[in-house]
């Protein structure tokens, strides 16, 4: 094929996926980079959720001997951990650390490590460290969230259900049923979070992870949507 037809084909194909792009907006689920190897958040002041990028074996993620939390840069000094939970019910990457030592200090960094935890297929997932900010916050937390999974379609370009996710006083407004406040801080049952549970709307069109339905629901629940 000649240069030229070449680079008209290309230019057709990126005209084509814009096209459709522009049909089908927010109601496609984005596709995103593969997850990150090992992520970690706060859960509240005596918990830790740690994220793997593959399903996990459930009796090895389960082992507190495979996970260490400590200070930042103090792997000599572990906070005590309870139990460990896999907790993930969409895809069995999320384990919960339940810390018997505590309560973590609030903005303060810690770090979390797991080695030797099985995949489901049976391989090791070798040996894994990552860091996490004590306690959720809006500006720290939330607002990268939103801005990734969340203000393509509920932002400034288009406001789906006529609710705005693109600053801390928008998440507050009414949801898409308009009868109360879709974020209600310390309750469980607000709209935000029914909506980004595992397999809902919100969850499967904003591509997001179990961790980052968690962060939602610790934010709104534990801290009380707090800034």
């Amino acid at each position: 094929m000649s240069r030229p037809r070449r680079l008209g084909l290309l230019l057709a194909c990126s005209l084509l996926m814009g096209a459709l792009g522009l049909v089908v907006g927010c109601h496609a689920a984005r596709v995103l980079a593969p997850p990150p190897a090992f992520r970690a958040a706060s859960a509240n002041d005596f918990a830790v959720d740690v994220e793997f990028a593959e399903p996990l074996d459930r009796a090895s993620a389960q082992s507190v001997a495979h996970y260490s939390v400590y200070p930042f840069g103090h792997p000599e000094a572990p906070i005590g951990i309870f139990s460990a939970t896999l907790i993930d019910t969409a895809t069995g990457r999320v384990v919960q650390l339940l810390l018997s030592g505590g309560p973590l200090a609030d903005s303060s960094l810690y770090s979390v490590s797991a080695a030797g935890v099985r995949s489901l297929a049976g391989a090791s997932t070798g040996a894994r460290t990552t860091s996490f900010t004590a306690g959720l916050g809006y500006g720290r937390d939330i607002a990268p969230l939103m801005a990734t999974h969340c203000n393509s379609c509920h932002g400034t370009l288009r406001t789906g259900g006529q609710y705005r996710t693109d600053s801390y006083a928008a998440l507050f407004g009414a949801g898409s049923d308009g009868a109360r406040a879709n974020i209600i801080a310390g309750d469980p049952s607000s709209l935000c979070i029914k909506r980004s549970k595992p397999f809902n709307s919100m969850y499967t069109l904003g591509a997001m992870s179990y961790l980052d339905f968690e962060i939602l629901y610790n934010w709104i629940v534990s801290y009380g949507a707090r800034r």
